[in-house]
């Protein structure tokens, strides 16, 4: 692999915690990466950045934007921040006349000296399936990746690691499929980055995109005794051909203004959710607190969500009774 010999050099100027995340992140690029495409902990609130067939399915126009600050207090020799920071926003309408919902998503990710952004723009097929509505999509994704190498300070000089940043574009598609019933059960499975596309980073950094396979299911309990509250248990799956990613989550909405919850991340993390709703918009966050060493100060999650109804007046008609000519 070509990046171990040429970063090397770095351990004695940066910190250890730095530099065991980026050589993680890189070896992730030429093997194999959990983070290779960013995650979330509000995942129930981010059906449309991983799968397509999400688009338009609520029958309104919505707009979501999440903003998360992974492993606070994660910095290099100058205090600089270089844990990950990740943010996107989604927007979804259902077009009536095509059958089915468009999307467009925008995310950026950060991790170390190394971004990620990634534009996407989809459209999803609906069919009416019982009591609920099945969208089948397709995302064409644009991916830009970039590093700048001019904030590595080696001991040695090191001429693999001079210059300015350099970046490289990736054109791949998704695929997926969501089905939701209103007020009861929702599913999805997904797949992005299925060309799972190679490129060099200027001469010392190989990226490999990796194929990456989703799948998330949940339903929503009501009390009998009192309906105002609705306990909505949910999981979200994520796997890369070689490694699993699974978050249990569970959360408490009361009459349909409030909710809290809690979530699992397998041997990662555990997170405390809250939230509101007023009207159209809606408000969420989360604080994940690690389970392993390389966690830092935990993480946090900030989600917003703005969401408006479809109402398209009806077409008055008149007739004309005969009788009356």
């Amino acid at each position: 692999m070509k990046v171990q010999t040429s970063i090397y050099p770095c351990v004695k100027s940066i910190s250890q915690n730095v530099f065991l995340l980026l050589l993680l992140y890189i070896i992730g690029m030429n093997k194999l990466s959990a983070q290779q495409e960013p995650q979330f902990t509000l995942n129930m609130f981010n059906h449309m950045s991983v799968n397509p067939g999400y688009a338009g399915l609520r029958d309104a126009i919505c707009v979501t934007g999440i903003m998360r600050q992974q492993w606070i207090g994660i910095q290099d020799d100058e205090g600089k921040r270089v844990s990950p920071e990740t943010f996107v926003v989604s927007g979804d309408s259902p077009i009536r006349i095509l059958r089915g919902g468009v999307a467009l998503t925008v995310m950026q990710d950060k991790i170390g000296y190394f971004q990620d952004i990634y534009v996407k723009l989809g459209y999803a097929y609906h069919l009416n399936v019982g009591d609920g509505k099945l969208g089948i999509g397709l995302n064409a994704a644009f991916l830009n990746k970039s590093l700048d190498f001019g904030k590595f300070k080696p001991v040695d000089d090191d001429p693999l690691l001079k210059g300015g940043e350099e970046s490289t574009m990736f054109t791949d598609i998704s695929l997926g499929a969501f089905y939701i019933q209103p007020g009861g059960l929702f599913f999805g499975l997904s797949s992005t980055q299925l060309l799972e596309g190679a490129r060099e980073l200027g001469s010392s950094v190989d990226f490999k995109l990796r194929r990456h396979y989703y799948g998330t299911a949940g339903y929503e309990l009501s009390w009998l005794r009192n309906p105002a509250f609705v306990l909505v248990p949910s999981v979200f799956a994520k796997y890369d051909g070689t490694t699993a990613q699974v978050d249990l989550n569970a959360r408490v909405i009361y009459n349909e203004k409030f909710w809290g919850g809690i979530s699992y991340r397998f041997q990662e993390t555990v997170a405390v959710m809250v939230g509101m709703s007023v009207k159209d918009l809606s408000f969420g966050y989360a604080y994940d607190i690690p389970l392993s060493k390389i966690g830092g100060a935990g993480s946090h999650e900030i989600m917003l969500r703005y969401c408006f109804k479809l109402e398209l007046e009806k077409t008055s008609r008149s007739f004309r009774n005969t009788r009356f000519l």
